[in-house]
């Protein structure tokens, strides 16, 4: 099987350390290792591929012209159709085109159902909004033409959540075509943990410090918990716009010398630092249409630690209540402290959620499953060649 693997997305480096990067690689990885052929095209790839991409045939296509004039850059963008398009048909022919949503890509799929190639067209968020929200959305009726043109023309759509596909229906070339396959984790990169009985707690966070994120919420209880007397420590993982205010306010309150700021690290660095970790912390504002499929929950999960997240979205599906985790309001430091306290004064209730979690990640969130959840709704059959992991 000869698989296309399209991600012209320029502010995804796919050998980066971004959760989308992760997102491709695993996926990438599960299908080599049931022998497809795959081709990469990818905006920008972030490094060079680790060994277990060597096999891969990568076509990096050229870099976007504009430079800092977001309305040229996406103009430049939207002209680069014609230039991957000529490199596919160059590499051509394949068997499946598995596409990576991106605001102006669209014509490898459009092309494809003309020539009756399958299509799978993997979306990840809303970004027309997500832009429009955190940054600024120029050629508006053309972002949203190309979204419109790419669910009419893929055969099926992948929604990483439930918030995604509610947003793909909106269009009525996506009806019945979305199919939703949440995000995994690989279960073996993560070794079985005894979180200790007694001691300091460390609470963790690994992701980008956004806004999206609710980290301020995090250092707030945090500093509660410090001025309750509890022996905890912070370590956030990751890197991003809100790292500056997070350490002004967490110096402000005498809290600095308890927290530890790892910013961006290697994948192969996370697992090593969440076995440090007691308590895995996603604390997600209250959102519109949440959408999210987090990664770091996953993470959390198979590397056996009690999760706490916002009761916010699908995530009350994700972590089960007292089951394999809590939940608790968003933006509410003292819910959030509360939570960490009934956890740090029941060190068998942490490692029982810990393990419940682990197996749940284990038994259903393997990226293996997911790859094979996504072949399956696309009406595909992965070769059996090769050694499959869990």
């Amino acid at each position: 099987m000869k698989v296309a693997y399209i991600c012209a997305d320029p502010g995804i480096p796919v050998f980066g350390q971004k959760g989308a990067s992760i997102h491709i690689q695993e996926v990438l990885r599960v299908l080599l290792r049931h022998g497809v052929e795959i081709t990469l095209f990818a905006q920008r790839l972030g490094g060079e591929p680790p060994a277990a991409f060597r096999s891969l045939t990568i076509i990096e296509l050229p870099a976007l012209v504009g430079g800092v004039d977001e309305v040229a850059r996406a103009d430049a963008a939207l002209d680069a159709n014609a230039a991957l398009l000529t490199r596919f048909i160059e590499a051509g022919p394949f068997d499946v085109v598995y596409e990576r949503y991106s605001l102006w890509s669209h014509a490898v799929i459009g092309y494809a159902r003309q020539s009756g190639i399958p299509t799978v067209l993997e979306v990840n968020a809303p970004l027309p909004q997500e832009q429009r929200r955190y940054r600024r959305l120029v050629r508006a009726r053309e972002a949203f033409g190309v979204i419109e043109s790419l669910v009419s023309d893929a055969d099926t759509i992948i929604a990483v959540s439930r918030g995604v596909k509610g947003w793909l229906e909106t269009f009525s070339g996506a009806q019945g075509k979305v199919r939703v396959v949440e995000n995994g984790v690989d279960p073996a990169r993560f070794s079985q943990r005894s979180p200790a009985a007694d001691g300091p707690l460390t609470l963790g966070f690994v992701g980008t410090l956004k806004p999206w994120h609710g980290l301020e919420t995090l250092v707030e209880a945090f500093i509660l918990l410090r001025e309750k007397g509890y022996p905890v420590t912070l370590s956030i993982v990751g890197d991003g716009p809100q790292a500056a205010v997070l350490r002004a306010r967490l110096s402000q309150c005498g809290a600095a010398g308890s927290a530890r700021f790892h910013g961006a690290v290697a994948p192969e660095q996370v697992p090593a630092l969440l076995a440090s970790m007691d308590i895995g912390i996603a604390p997600y504002p209250q959102l519109d249409n949440f959408y999210f499929s987090p990664l770091k929950i996953y993470e959390y999960m198979a590397a056996g630690l009690p999760v706490i997240t916002s009761r916010v979205g699908h995530l009350a599906e994700l972590v089960s209540d007292g089951e394999t985790g809590l939940l608790v309001a968003p933006q509410d430091p003292v819910a959030l402290a509360q939570a960490v306290m009934t956890l740090a004064d029941d060190p068998l209730l942490r490692q029982r959620l810990g393990l419940a979690g682990q197996a749940r990640a284990q038994q259903h969130h393997s990226w293996e499953q997911v790859v094979k959840r996504i072949w399956l709704a696309a009406g595909l059959r992965l070769p059996e060649g090769a050694k499959h992991g869990g």
